[in-house]
């Protein structure tokens, strides 16, 4: 059985948490958003890790489209003209016309990856993960977004989603 209910489901937690970084973001943001929640508290630089990487992101130029199946998603990441004020923006249930690389997989993996537990190139080579088009953009984005991971296991714990935050325990 499939951890995301549908695609809804997919947007409100991979989506929106892509979506975090997408522009500079204040601490008083976080505070809005998660402060009155009872596991609040501020690790002291996760803003700086927010921030940075929306600049990694917004560096790169590059336009990535993830395609997840089980259930059918379509999550974009185009940073080639982002607006102003902005790193980059997040499309959701739609993809983008000649993006720089398409990664195919499965919402679990896309979890999974999210949190940390996916080795990409053992994706790749097992059939896990499918990527189209420029793989050193890709393997570009990777060290980019790899201090993400940790951030993506607060996220899930502040929105309360604590089972898929138990599955990337298990």
């Amino acid at each position: 059985m499939a951890l995301f209910r549908d695609d809804v489901h997919v947007y409100r937690v991979i989506g929106e948490f892509m979506q975090i970084p997408s522009r500079p973001r204040t601490i008083e943001e976080l505070r809005q958003w998660w402060g009155h929640h009872p596991a609040y508290y501020e690790q002291g630089n996760e803003l700086e890790q927010i921030n940075r990487i929306g600049e990694q992101i917004h560096r790169s130029r590059a336009a990535f489209v993830f395609y997840l199946t089980d259930p059918e998603a379509v999550i974009s990441i185009d940073a080639r003209r982002p607006k102003p004020g902005a790193h980059y923006e997040v499309l959701f249930g739609r993809g983008l016309d000649q993006p720089d690389v398409a990664i195919q997989t499965a919402g679990d993996v896309a979890h999974q990856f999210w949190g940390g537990n996916v080795s990409v190139p053992l994706a790749l080579m097992t059939g896990k993960m499918r990527a189209k088009g420029s793989k050193a953009k890709a393997l570009q984005l990777l060290p980019r977004i790899v201090p993400a991971f940790p951030l993506y296991r607060r996220y899930l714990e502040l929105i309360d989603e604590r089972v898929l935050l138990h599955v990337l325990k298990a």
